[in-house]
């Protein structure tokens, strides 16, 4: 009978665990959509794992977005970081990484830095890092 008792408490706390979290992740920050896409092209300077660290600093940081709902996220060789163009440097740091998205807002995106009930395309996302450490947001933004 204990046993019974302490497996329905334990259910009853992941129900609610899981509830929660999923009331937390609709009315908190930025998220991605259902149908998500992240589309990459090939680098001659960055693996594909740093691309998918970097990307993942990008959805990270995307979780501030309140209202906002990610459906694509584009790594973007071309203005990345490279020897011809090093502008990493400018944050201090010695590799970046380039990125765009899509995004749509709700209703209740006007209580942060974005329109309510819009669209944005296109947004860059500037990634960085020195002496491989972790990529970091260095700039953001629409333009």
């Amino acid at each position: 009978m204990k046993k019974h008792h302490t497996v329905s408490l334990t259910l009853l706390a992941l129900v609610l665990s899981v509830g929660l979290f999923s009331l937390y992740r609709n009315i908190g920050g930025g998220q991605l959509a259902e149908d998500f896409q992240f589309v990459t092209e090939p680098s001659q300077t960055y693996t594909p794992q740093e691309i998918s660290d970097a990307a993942d600093a990008v959805v990270r940081s995307f979780k501030d977005f309140r209202g906002a709902t990610m459906t694509t996220l584009r790594y973007v060789d071309g203005a990345s970081s490279s020897e011809k163009d090093n502008w990493a440097e400018r944050y201090d740091k010695d590799q970046g990484l380039y990125f765009t998205c899509d995004f749509v807002t709700d209703d209740t995106a006007e209580q942060s830095h974005l329109n309510a009930n819009s669209n944005y395309q296109d947004w860059s996302w500037r990634v960085a890092r020195s002496n491989g450490g972790h990529w970091t947001i260095v700039s953001s933004g629409q333009g």
